[in-house]
Formats: C-alpha cells, sequence, structure tokens
C-alpha cells in the first residue's frame, strides 16, 4: 500500500509542459545521465520503504511554484546557474555549487530538499523531511515524538501508521536511524519521492 501524504501528491502534480522540456535525461541520453549520476559525490547511507539510499551532497530539490520556470526557481533560492539535473513533477531536482546537508533547508519562502540516489536502480529520490513509522502501539506515537524531537503530522490508526516531521535542520539519515533501534517501532523509515506519475 502506498504510504504517500495526499497533499505531497498533489503539489507534486506536474505541468506536463514542464516535464516535456525538462524531465528528460541529461545531453547524452541514458549513457549520458548515468555517467553524470555516477560522478555525483556520495554521502550517508539510508534505508528506505525496501531499498538502500546514499546520500546526494551536492543535488538538492526545490518545488516549483505556479508557471514557474526552472531557472525563475533556482534564482529564487540563490542557486542562478545551478545545472538543473532533472524533475519529478513540481519538483526540480538541482545540482549545487556548496554541498548540502541531509536536512530540509529554508530559504526565503521556499524549502530546499535533500536528494538521495536508490543504491540498485540508480534513480533519484527527494526527501521529504518526513518520517513514516509502524509503532507496535499507537498510544506511543506522542512519546516517540516527543523521544525524538519530532512533530507529529498525521496518525492512521486503521494503517498503524504514523508520519512525523523532522525538525529544521535535523539530519534526516541520524532521525530515521534513531526511530528504527526504537524498541516501540516496528517500522520506520524517511519519506522518498523516487517516482511522480504525469497525468496524459
Amino acid at each position: 500500500m502506498n504510504m504517500r501524504i495526499a497533499a505531497l501528491v498533489l503539489m507534486l502534480v506536474a505541468l506536463p509542459a514542464l516535464g516535456q522540456k525538462y524531465g528528460k535525461p541529461a545531453e547524452g541520453g541514458a549513457s549520458g545521465r548515468t555517467a553524470m549520476v555516477a560522478g555525483f559525490e556520495r554521502g550517508k547511507e539510508l534505508k528506505g520503504s525496501g531499498a538502500q539510499y546514499r546520500q546526494l551532497p551536492q543535488v538538492a530539490a526545490v518545488a516549483l511554484t505556479g508557471d514557474e520556470t526552472p531557472e525563475q526557481a533556482l534564482a529564487r533560492i540563490g542557486e542562478d546557474g545551478a545545472q538543473v539535473v532533472e524533475t519529478k513533477g513540481k519538483l526540480l531536482l538541482f545540482r549545487s555549487a556548496k554541498p548540502r546537508a541531509l536536512s530540509v533547508a529554508s530559504t526565503g519562502d521556499a524549502s530546499v530538499y535533500p536528494a538521495v540516489v536508490n543504491a540498485r536502480t540508480g534513480s533519484l529520490g527527494v526527501l521529504t523531511g518526513m518520517l513514516v513509522v509502524r509503532p507496535r502501539s499507537m498510544a506511543d506515537a506522542d512519546a516517540i515524538a516527543g523521544s525524538h524531537g519530532l512533530e507529529k503530522v498525521k496518525a492512521y490508526p486503521q494503517l498503524q501508521t504514523v508520519f512525523y516531521r523532522a525538525k529544521a535542520g535535523a539530519d534526516i539519515a541520524d532521525a530515521s536511524a534513531a526511530l528504527q533501534a526504537d524498541a516501540r517501532i516496528d517500522i520506520a523509515y524517511p519519506e522518498i519521492i523516487e517516482r511522480v506519475r504525469v497525468p496524459k
């Protein structure tokens, strides 16, 4: 069962024209993209939902707003001239000149999200700052938030699942690892947007 937050999915609905212009692989086709991704610096390892990921400190993502172009979005967050890597719906992945921490950062009124690469497939993903947790008992949901310095966003008792948000500046890999080691928790992993369905 897909454990995504509906609001996030709605935010990521792609503009078809944008997807056609910027969603294509980097120049050189698939082999060029593979070479580009292989050249990215690797950071911390993360365990996602059924997959292993590695942080890409040079790659980040920002959400496009309205009819904004990628160039306008990059200028808005002070990343003029950054290399556009790809888009995932309304999320624009770019290569930054400065390495970024494994946390969601605020730049003005925008959030800049860290990026990861799927260790098996080479597909890029965006960390939203959300953590998906299946506690052994839903009665522990608030205590888990307090113990780990997280904000409880939404609980789904029927799914035995709670969504938490890591605080600004918190390392998502460290937060996820701490949750995975908590005896009150069966399953915990960071929410990673790896694929976005584009309406036809």
